[in-house]
């Protein structure tokens, strides 16, 4: 009787460490092998900062984590395929939360997610975009676009970053403009400004910054709520005058951007294993050496809470019904 008492005891304290561990008491990641999805190619910004983060996860987490590249329909493919995703925490995507944010106000096809059900895990960087013009181009300063006749504004297509930017700015900023799209991203229509092939295209600051330094892009414009510090002479969208209307419509853009270079998990993951992923990458963006890294590739590296990024995902979805309109012409045969 005493020897199945023992026994029993055992298996039952057996029991609390299995359930103490799925339930907090152990970690998520330990000896585990973790999928880090960047929603883009190889090669851009987003995948850049992955890889560099990589090996500091692995030590934080005590984990082998692989990047990978998913993309396709401007990260919607990617976001698709983690929102179906095994809630474990094991695999999580890196996207652009404009480009996320703006595909479900504009109500794109290609979005099969619900946006505020995602795990937020946190923001790496809220990246400044900027409009730029080609070096030769008549027209350097913003009253001077808004000035021309016959403008061309280059895309890489409906539904793209750069195509929102076109799609928005166009009517805030009153110009005469079309949309040029067939361009297959932002290195060929980079090309088409230096080229004189078209007079405006868009873009984050740090995927344009190496163009801007060597002279082959111009900056006309930040689209942001401020300057930004690497080009104080560059006016920023909100601080342009205009009325009402238009400053509505600038505020929202602006909103959207701010959502910036996010983390997401398949709704569900556990509280714990959500806490352990913050953490290391919080670690990790504190790292001095990742830091380093990341400014020499001119990416400015700012952590922001699972919690925070949440807020502000949910104050653009608030976006005003006129904007809304923009986006869904922005999306619209995507």
């Amino acid at each position: 009787m005493a020897l199945t008492v023992a026994v029993g005891l055992l298996v039952a304290s057996c029991g609390k460490g299995e359930d103490a561990q799925t339930q907090g008491g152990g970690s998520c990641y330990e000896g585990e092998n973790v999928s880090f999805v960047v929603a883009y190619g190889p090669g851009g910004g987003f995948d850049i900062i992955a890889r560099e983060a990589a090996p500091y996860l692995n030590e934080e987490l005590g984990a082998t984590v692989v990047v990978e590249n998913q993309d396709g329909a401007g990260g919607l493919t990617a976001a698709n395929s983690i929102y179906t995703a095994k809630p474990d925490g094991l695999t999580f995507g890196f996207f652009s939360g404009q480009g996320l944010t703006g595909a479900v106000l504009g109500k794109s096809a290609g979005a099969q997610f619900d946006i505020e059900k995602f795990t937020y895990i946190a923001r790496l960087s809220e990246d400044d975009r900027v409009m730029v013009t080609g070096p030769d181009n008549p027209a350097q300063t913003i009253e001077e676009m808004q000035e021309a006749h016959g403008l061309k504004f280059a895309s890489a297509g409906p539904g793209g970053s750069d195509h929102v930017d076109a799609t928005v700015l166009i009517p805030v900023l009153d110009l005469d403009a079309q949309i040029v799209t067939g361009y297959k991203g932002s290195e060929e229509t980079g090309l088409a400004l230096t080229s004189g092939d078209a007079d405006l295209a868009s873009g984050t600051v740090s995927s344009r910054m190496q163009s801007m330094k060597n002279g082959d892009l111009a900056p006309v414009l930040i689209i942001a709520k401020d300057r930004n510090e690497a080009f104080p002479d560059v006016p920023a969208l909100l601080e342009l005058d205009l009325d009402d209307e238009e400053r509505a419509l600038a505020e929202a853009h602006t909103l959207l951007q701010s959502t910036g270079f996010v983390l997401l998990g398949p709704p569900g993951v556990p509280e714990e294993c959500t806490a352990e992923l913050q953490d290391a990458f919080k670690a990790t963006a504190a790292n001095p050496d990742f830091k380093a890294a990341m400014k020499d590739a001119y990416y400015t590296i700012e952590y922001t809470s699972g919690e925070d990024l949440k807020k502000v995902v949910d104050s653009a979805l608030q976006a005003p019904e006129e904007y809304r309109k923009l986006l869904e012409e922005a999306y619209e045969n995507q």
